[in-house]
């Protein structure tokens, strides 16, 4: 079977109607957290996760917005996070409420930050080169998928791999298009893939919506 594998959506609806076209195949979808934060959607996102019965661990972006604590955050990320919890409806609240901090599924387990059970699971950051990667494969002979630092990448080690299938929402890779992965459940394999989708209209949005104008700014550059 196909699972698609998406993190990072940030509220970003327009990129995500885009990325859930090129998904439209896969038998499951899931979510490595931040399905909300620095953009102007956020009930929609919700919204259309649940008709796609998107399966989503928690982030730290939809941590905070639940528990309203935006301590570390920078002024941009505080700024969209508060609005976002002004703006949710009640039964999105709830639903982003319960997310768990991780997934165990019989091919992967699914993570914001790192594979934990306690809040390093959405708040630490695992990049491609960190030693860790293969030091959590050997001890939970399992595959694993991250998201957090917006970064895709997939890194290989004693036949188990350990991906972050990068940012629907928010690259920050020097390329704008968003960021999805594939993974084929029967072959082991996953595909790294980028789209393109209207950045314009999301810069339009997040300045209607009275969000910091450097939001809509650094999807163009994709950073």
């Amino acid at each position: 079977m196909k699972v698609g594998l998406i993190s990072d959506v940030h509220g970003n609806l327009i990129a995500l109607e885009v990325v859930l076209d090129h998904l439209n195949h896969c038998d499951e979808i899931y979510c490595a957290g931040d399905v909300v934060g620095y953009y102007p959607f956020p009930n929609e996102v919700i919204e259309l996760f649940k008709e796609n019965d998107i399966k989503s661990v928690m982030g730290n972006h939809d941590y905070a917005v639940v528990t309203g604590d935006f301590f570390g955050f920078n002024v941009y990320a505080r700024e969209a996070g508060e609005w976002t919890r002004k703006h949710l409806k009640e039964e999105n609240l709830d639903w982003l409420m319960n997310l768990p901090l991780s997934i165990e599924t019989e091919w992967f387990n699914i993570y914001h930050g790192m594979p934990a059970d306690d809040l390093r699971a959405l708040e630490e950051y695992i990049f491609p080169e960190d030693p860790r990667i293969e030091y959590s494969l050997e001890e939970l002979e399992k595959n694993v998928v991250v998201g957090h630092t917006h970064i895709q990448f997939v890194k290989w080690h004693k036949g188990l791999f350990f991906a972050n299938p990068g940012s629907v929402g928010q690259p920050r890779d020097g390329d704008p298009r968003s960021a999805f992965a594939i993974y084929d459940t029967e072959k082991n394999e996953i595909e790294l893939r980028r789209v393109e989708y209207n950045i314009q209209e999301v810069y339009e949005a997040v300045i209607e919506a009275g969000l910091p104008e450097f939001l809509g700014e650094r999807l163009f550059r994709g950073y």
